[in-house]
């Protein structure tokens, strides 16, 4: 259902253009998209490494499968917002690494220095997760302010 909304919302800036400049609807809806699909790569990486940190200290396996669902269902949602920005998958997996690596440096790459990235991202992530639409708006928000200035 998200991936429909943002479609239509890309789309609708995308074909309201008859000029070869961008419109201001056209750098709003990149700008949208793309702090999505950052927030999406983020979320997906702090849940990929909280996973793991689970998995190393010996915990549940059921919570390590739903972090594991939840990282899953980030990064998926990221593919489908590159895709719609027409990224290559090589793009994509760049934004990917580069994300990854910044979180494991923000934990000096010890997993038991995780508590790190739960207090940075964890309320962000799971927002991210149940209310997407609350994000969107969110961005579409600070888009209106960059580019009606």
């Amino acid at each position: 259902m998200i991936k429909k909304f943002l479609f239509i919302l890309f789309l609708s800036f995308l074909f309201c253009n008859k000029g070869f400049s961008k419109t201001n609807e056209e750098l709003r809806a990149e700008y949208v998209l793309s702090n999505m699909q950052q927030d999406y790569i983020t979320c997906y990486s702090f849940y990929k490494i909280g996973a793991e940190y689970i998995r190393k200290s010996n915990g549940k396996q059921d919570i390590i499968e739903g972090v594991e669902k939840s990282s899953d269902t980030c990064l998926k949602l990221a593919h489908e917002t590159g895709e719609l920005m027409g990224m290559t998958l090589k793009e994509m997996s760049s934004k990917v690494e580069n994300e990854m690596k910044k979180q494991l440096d923000q934990i000096d790459n010890d997993f038991n220095n995780a508590a790190i990235l739960l207090n940075k991202y964890a309320s962000q992530s799971k927002s991210l997760i149940e209310n997407k639409k609350q994000r969107i708006l969110f961005w579409e928000k600070k888009s209106i302010d960059k580019f009606n200035e």
